[in-house]
Order: structure tokens, then sequence, then C-alpha cells
């Protein structure tokens, strides 16, 4: 059991790290597509776009909160992952499903379905304490197919939500 506990808890925070870093990398080699997607929430005023670089920047202190901490401080990535799927939670509330996502990649329009992945980010990304003992052998190899498992279920489901939002499911 501790074994699957460990496993747990290093591929979580991998996975939620992963998916940080790789939004990190996404909105600072494209920040105007961002940009354009933050002001298409209209959740700040347009002066405030100027400062579009605390997101990722913030981000990034998660991916790197995750790895110091070895992943027993989750909370910056829990607090941002919850507050993305208010955003988006608040737009879809006010009929405005047309908006990109701005997950990075090829503009996404909004949907339920991008909350929910969201939320359960937020689950992954709930602060725990670390496992005692240290993960060897067989758990290695476990954390590694779960870590590879839980990126391809998030590309599938970031693939739905897409198709869905576009109305292709």
């Amino acid at each position: 059991m501790q074994t699957l506990t460990s496993v747990y808890f290093y591929s979580s925070a991998g996975l939620v790290l992963l998916i940080f870093i790789a939004a990190v990398v996404q909105k600072f080699r494209q920040p105007n597509d961002f940009i354009r997607a933050l002001a298409g929430y209209r959740l700040v005023p347009d002066g405030a776009l100027r400062f579009w670089w605390l997101l990722p920047l913030a981000e990034l202190l998660a991916a790197l909160e995750l790895l110091l901490s070895i992943g027993e401080s989750r909370w910056l990535a829990l607090s941002l992952l919850l507050l993305y799927a208010a955003a988006i939670a608040i737009n879809l509330l006010r009929g405005r499903h047309d908006i990109d996502c701005g997950c990075g990649g090829e503009a996404t329009p909004i949907g339920w379905g991008l909350v929910m992945r969201n939320v359960v980010l937020a689950g992954l990304a709930v602060p725990q304490h670390a496992p005692i003992g240290e993960l060897m052998g067989l758990g290695v190899a476990l954390t590694f197919v779960a870590l590879l498992l839980g990126a391809l279920g998030y590309a599938i489901a970031t693939q739905l939500c897409a198709n869905s939002a576009r109305g292709g499911l």
C-alpha cells in the first residue's frame, strides 16, 4: 500500500509539473496569442493586460514549488488551476462560448469540459504529505508508467474538450 501511495504522490506531482512547464513555454513562445486569449475573458481591465507575463511566471513558480518541495507543497498549482476553472466557468455562465481558452497551441473554444479538466487537475494538486520511505525498483517503474498514462489522459481529455467545443462530438 505504501508503494501505491508513493506512486500516486510522485506521479500526480510530476503530471501537474509537466503541464505547467508546457504552459509556460507555450505562453512565452507565443505571447500575442496568450494576450489575445486573456483579453477575450474580459475579467481584467485592458490596461492590466500589459502584465500578462505574471500568469506564466506564477505557473513557473508553481512548477518550481512542486519540484523543490518534491511535490509536497502544491498550493500555488492548486490555486492557479481553480482560478482557470473559475475564469472559464464565469464566461460560460455569461454565455460566452466562442473565446479561446488560452491553453496554448491551436485556438480552442472554452467549454464545460475544460472546467472539469481543470478541476480534476486541481484534485491532483491538492497538497499532501510526502510518503515515508523511498521509492525503489517497481515503485519507480510504476510511477513512470502512471506519469505517462496521466500525460496521455490529459492529451486525450484536452482533445475531446476541443472537439466538443467545436461541435465535433
